[in-house]
C-alpha cells in the first residue's frame, strides 16, 4: 500500500491530553498480563506520538493502585478471552472498564473488551484495531478495521518509548510481539472456536520491519521477548497460504528472521515463541526440523511450540475442522522431543511442545475425554516430553458452544493432573535440577512463588521466605503436579538457616537441627553429622560446604 495515500490528514483536532489504560489482554495468540506488554498499548502510544500529542500509560495494577490521571481522551484496552492463573497483575475487569467510562473524558474501548464483553459507558467502541479507530477518528472519520500494515509498523516503532512507563521497565518486563497476524486456515474458517481467523487472510510482517523494532526496544534496555502474536510460528512465509489448509514452511525465511534478530540484539536475556500448527510439522518433517534447529540455535531454553489439539476424537475434530489428527499431533511431538529435548541453561529444555485441549466443542461424548486421557498416556508410556498440558473449557462469546459434560470434564482434569503432569515434570525436572535466574513474585504466607520469565513459566514454590522482585537460581526439591518446589542456590552451609537446610531432600529436622547448630566446616564434619553415605551424596548437590 502507498504510505501517502493513507497520510494525508486534511484538519487534525488540537493538541490534547492522551491517556492509556493497559488493561491487559490474554488471547489464544496474544499475551499482555505482566511481566508482558502487548503490542496495542505500543500502537496508541505511537499515534498520539506520531500526531504530537501529550500522553501517558498506565497498567490496570496502577490504576487501582492510584486512580486515574486527568486526560482528555481515555484510551482502554483489554479483555480476556482464555483465561489463566496470573502473578505478575491482574487483568482488568468489566466494573473497573465501567468505572473509567464514568470520567469526565473522551472515552474508547478496545481489545476483547469491546468485542466479546457488554462494557456500557464508552464513547466509542473499536471491535477491531483501536490504534486505527483512534487515528481516524483523530481526523473525523471514525472507522472500526485493522490497521494497514505500514499503519502498524509506524505505530509500533514510534509506540517503543511506551516502555519506559511500564512499572516492570526494564527487567523482568517481556515484549510480546508478532510475526504475523491471520490463520493460515482462514479461507475455510478455522477451527469452530477459533478468534484467529477473524483477522483474515495473513499478513506476513517482513524480517526487517520485526528487526527493527527489537532493536529500538533493546536499546532502551530491553532483553526479554516473545515472538508470540502468531497462529502458527512455523508457517511463517510459508508457501501456498490461502491455497493449503498446510502450507509448506519455509525454512530459508526464518533463518533470515532469527538471524538478523541475532545480529542485532546478541544479548538476549530471555526469547521465546508459542504456537505451531502440529499438521505441519507432520507432513513436512526435514522442513520443519530446519525450522526446528534454527529455533534452538537462536531462541533461550524454556521454549515452548504449544499445540492446538483441542480433542484427539475424530468425531470432534472433523464437526469443528480442528487443524489435526492425534497422528499428526504425536508425530510432531515425537520431532520436537528429537530437537528440543536437550537441557538449555536455563535448567529447562531447550524446545518442547504443549498441547491444548478445549471442553465443549461441538461432538462430544463422554467417550471424548476417554479418548483424550488415553493420546496423553500413549505419550508418556513412550517416553515423550511435554512442556505443559492447557486443558480449558469454551467461553460464552465461543460462538455458541457450551459445555455438556462439566463432570466428565473436571474428572479429566484431575486425572491429567495426577497421572500425566506431575510424571512429565518428574521426567522433565528431577531432583536436583538447577533452574536458573527465578524472579520471586508472590508471597503466600510463608512460602514464596517465583517463575522464570519466559512462555508459559513453571511456578516454582520455596517453603520460606525471599524478597520479591528479586532473581535466584533454584535447585528442584519436589514436584507437584503442574510446579514444583526448590531452595535457592548457592545454599552455603555457614549461612543456611534452619528453614533452608530442613527443605533440602534427605535431612530431616533433626540433622538440620544439628547442622544449624554445629556448622561444619568441611566435608569431614559433615560426615559426622550425616552417617550415610548416599544420603550425604544427595545433601551435598543442595548444600555448599567448603
Amino acid at each position: 500500500m502507498d504510505k501517502e495515500k493513507w497520510r494525508k490528514p486534511s484538519k487534525r483536532r488540537e493538541k490534547v491530553d492522551i491517556l492509556v489504560v493497559d488493561g491487559y489482554i490474554d488471547e489464544p495468540s496474544l499475551l499482555g498480563v505482566p511481566p508482558y506488554l502487548s503490542p496495542e498499548p505500543r500502537m496508541l502510544v505511537g499515534v498520539a506520538r506520531e500526531a504530537g500529542l501529550a500522553w501517558e500509560y498506565i497498567t490496570a495494577d496502577e490504576y487501582r493502585k492510584n486512580g486515574l490521571p486527568l486526560g482528555d481522551i481515555v484510551l482502554v484496552h483489554g479483555g480476556v478471552t482464555v483465561p489463566g492463573k496470573y502473578l505478575g497483575g491482574t487483568p482488568m475487569t468489566v466494573e473497573e472498564a465501567e468505572r473509567i467510562a464514568e470520567e469526565p473524558s473522551e472515552t474508547f474501548l478496545g481489545g476483547p473488551f469491546a468485542r466479546y464483553e457488554d462494557v456500557k459507558g464508552y464513547d466509542h467502541y473499536a471491535a477491531k484495531d483501536l490504534a486505527a479507530y483512534f487515528y481516524d477518528s483523530l481526523y473525523g472519520k471514525e472507522r472500526d478495521r485493522w490497521a494497514e500494515p505500514l499503519e502498524m509498523e509506524d505505530w509500533l516503532k514510534f509506540g517503543h518509548k511506551v516502555v519506559e512507563r511500564h512499572p516492570f521497565y526494564p527487567d523482568p518486563l517481556l515484549i510480546e510481539m508478532s510475526a504475523y497476524r491471520g490463520c493460515p486456515r482462514y479461507f475455510t474458517g478455522g477451527c469452530s472456536f477459533c478468534s484467529e481467523p477473524d483477522y483474515g487472510e495473513p499478513r506476513f510482517r517482513e524480517q526487517e520491519d520485526i528487526i527493527e523494532e527489537m532493536e529500538l526496544l533493546y536499546e532502551k534496555g530491553v532483553r526479554n521477548f516473545r515472538l508470540g502474536g502468531q497462529s502458527c510460528t512455523i508457517s511463517y512465509k510459508a508457501e501456498g497460504i490461502g491455497e493449503e489448509e498446510v502450507p509448506v514452511p519455509n525454512p530459508d525465511e526464518i533463518k533470515k528472521l532469527f538471524k538478523g534478530i541475532d545480529e542485532k540484539c546478541p544479548e538476549l536475556k530471555v526469547f521465546h515463541l508459542d504456537n505451531a500448527n502440529p499438521a505441519v510439522l507432520a507432513e513436512y518433517p526435514e522442513r520443519s526440523e530446519d525450522i526446528l534447529r534454527t529455533l534452538v540455535e537462536y531462541t533461550t531454553s524454556g521454549n515452548v511450540l504449544a499445540f492446538g489439539l483441542e480433542s484427539a476424537d475424530e468425531r470432534v475434530i472433523e464437526e469443528n475442522n480442528l487443524n489435526s489428527t492425534p497422528k499428526q499431533v504425536k508425530e510432531a511431538v515425537r520431532l520436537m522431543n528429537k530437537v528440543g529435548r536437550e537441557r538449555g541453561s536455563t535448567g529447562m529444555p531447550r524446545l518442547l511442545p504443549g498441547i491444548n485441549f478445549l471442553g465443549g466443542l461441538k461432538g462430544e461424548t463422554k467417550k471424548t475425554y476417554d479418548k483424550n486421557f488415553d493420546f496423553l498416556k500413549e505419550l508418556l508410556k513412550e517416553d515423550l516430553l511435554l512442556r505443559r498440558i492447557n486443558i480449558r473449557q469454551v467461553l460464552s462469546h465461543e460462538k455458541g458452544l457450551e459445555l455438556r459434560y462439566k463432570r466428565k470434564f473436571k474428572r479429566f482434569k484431575e486425572k491429567v493432573r495426577k497421572e500425566i503432569d506431575r510424571p512429565l515434570l518428574e521426567k522433565m525436572l528431577p531432583e536436583g535440577t538447577l533452574l536458573k535466574d527465578v524472579y520471586m513474585e508472590k508471597m503466600d504466607g510463608n512460602t514464596t512463588f517465583g517463575r522464570q520469565i519466559g512462555t508459559y513459566p513453571l511456578l516454582v514454590g520455596i517453603n520460606y521466605p525471599l524478597d520479591l522482585g528479586e532473581y535466584h537460581d533454584v535447585r528442584v526439591t519436589d514436584h507437584g503436579y503442574r510446579s514444583v518446589t526448590g531452595v535457592h542456590q548457592p545454599l552455603r552451609v555457614e549461612e543456611a538457616a534452619f528453614k533452608h537446610l530442613k527443605e533440602i531432600p534427605g535431612i530431616g529436622k533433626r540433622r538440620a537441627a544439628s547442622i544449624f547448630r554445629k556448622r561444619p566446616k568441611d566435608i569431614s564434619e559433615l560426615e559426622k553429622i550425616i552417617d550415610d553415605e548416599e544420603v550425604l551424596k544427595r545433601i551435598l548437590n543442595f548444600l555448599a560446604v567448603r
